[in-house]
């Protein structure tokens, strides 16, 4: 049994431990400073954002949010951030976790697998010129497909990479039962393994769903009209040509951070079991 002058040597502060916590307490700051900032300046009358950075502001200027919901046509572009980011979402998630399980399951060779785990050293800019000439022969280019598929491929490698080494931890004893009981490969995939397979799969489309919803490159280069744009397009487009009015686009990043924060709360726990869960092999 430890006595209490055991307990207090091991819970004593040191100073190495104070300079831990402050290091941390300072990048946490650091983190979470630039988000007080633009959500302060949203409600801010642009004069009120020079002379007045990070105080509350004197005068709430709501109507912010109303002229950058109508400008640049957000509201039409928001919407189809919904739809480019949820789609792209739904057919990485089938096409990954198929691709996945053959790679766990069938082809077990390393080559073929740090193939496809080789595409997260290579940035989507070095490969941006050849995807948009493929969908130019595809004649994809500047519509919804496009796009959506874009956003798929640019995740795939990474999203392989989370969910093999997930799928490699399922016991194959599960796999084995189910074929004794006359399940065939695609149906023990579809009822089995995918079920087994969720806090993976909520792990890679969490991080497609953020990349998608931020992303402004592809977008800019595959899309051109505000039918197609994206929010975060046209949140660039709420600039000024000479006059930066930074209440309207903060009031705009606004917009656009909100559904990224919800999902995050939301599935932060499957967030981190999907990624420490091939990290332990049993």
């Amino acid at each position: 049994m430890k006595t209490v002058e055991q307990y207090k040597k091991r819970v004593a502060f040191h100073p190495v431990t104070a300079l831990k916590y402050l290091a941390l307490t300072l990048v946490g700051f650091s983190c979470i400073l630039p988000f007080v900032w633009v959500a302060l300046s949203s409600v801010k009358p642009d004069r009120e954002i020079y002379s007045n950075s990070f105080g509350l502001p004197k005068v709430w200027v709501w109507s912010n949010y109303k002229d950058a919901w109508k400008g640049a046509q957000v509201a039409t572009s928001f919407l189809n951030s919904i739809f480019y980011s949820f789609t792209s979402v739904a057919l990485l998630i089938l096409v990954a976790a198929m691709a996945s399980y053959i790679l766990a399951r069938v082809w077990t060779s390393k080559i073929l697998y740090n193939f496809f785990a080789l595409g997260i050293m290579i940035p989507i800019h070095a490969v941006i010129i050849p995807m948009l000439m493929i969908l130019r022969r595809l004649g994809l280019v500047n519509t919804r497909l496009g796009i959506i598929l874009a956003y798929t491929v640019a995740e795939l490698s990474f999203s392989i990479f989370i969910l093999v080494a997930f799928m490699k931890t399922i016991p194959r004893e599960i796999e084995e039962a189910a074929q004794i009981d006359g399940s065939s490969r695609l149906r023990t995939f579809f009822q089995i393994i995918l079920p087994i397979s969720k806090p993976g799969l909520a792990t890679i489309g969490t991080f497609a769903f953020i990349n998608s919803w931020n992303d402004l490159l592809l977008a800019l280069v595959i899309t051109s009209g505000p039918k197609l744009s994206t929010l975060n397009l046209a949140c660039f487009n709420l600039r000024g040509l000479y006059v930066q009015h930074y209440g309207l686009i903060t009031a705009g990043l606004m917009i656009m951070m909100i559904p990224v924060i919800v999902i995050y709360i939301f599935f932060q726990e499957q967030l981190v079991k999907g990624i420490t869960a091939g990290a332990v092999k049993s």
